[in-house]
C-alpha cells in the first residue's frame, strides 16, 4: 500500500511506497499516475544536475519543480510542502527527505 500520493498543485503526480533508506533519506517506488508525464522532463533535469554536481543550476531547477510540489500522506497526516523528492528517470524508484 502506498505511503504519499504526490501532487503538483491539483494534478495527482503518483504514489510513493517506502521500501527502506538511510540516515535522513527515505526510499521507495515511485508508481506514475498520467499527470507524470508532463514534470517527467523537470525532474531529469533535476536529476542530471545534481548528479553533475550543478549545484546553482539545480537549485534553479528544484526551485521551479517544486512549485505546488506536495506529497499526501495516506494515514491522514497533514500535507508534506517542504521536502526533496529525486525519482529516477524510469520513473519506479525514489528517494526523499522532509
Amino acid at each position: 500500500m502506498a505511503d504519499y500520493r504526490v501532487f503538483r498543485g491539483d494534478q495527482l503526480l503518483g504514489t510513493l511506497t517506502r521500501t527502506g533508506g538511510e540516515m535522513f533519506w527515505e526510499e521507495g517506488d515511485f508508481v506514475p499516475a498520467p499527470g507524470f508525464e508532463a514534470v517527467r522532463p523537470l525532474f531529469d533535469r533535476e536529476r542530471t544536475l545534481l548528479d553533475a554536481d550543478r549545484i546553482d543550476e539545480w537549485c534553479a531547477a528544484w526551485d521551479e519543480l517544486a512549485e505546488g510540489l506536495r506529497l499526501e500522506p495516506l494515514d491522514g497526516r497533514e500535507p508534506i510542502t517542504e521536502f526533496l523528492l529525486h525519482i529516477d528517470g524510469d520513473a519506479k524508484r525514489a528517494t526523499w527527505r522532509y
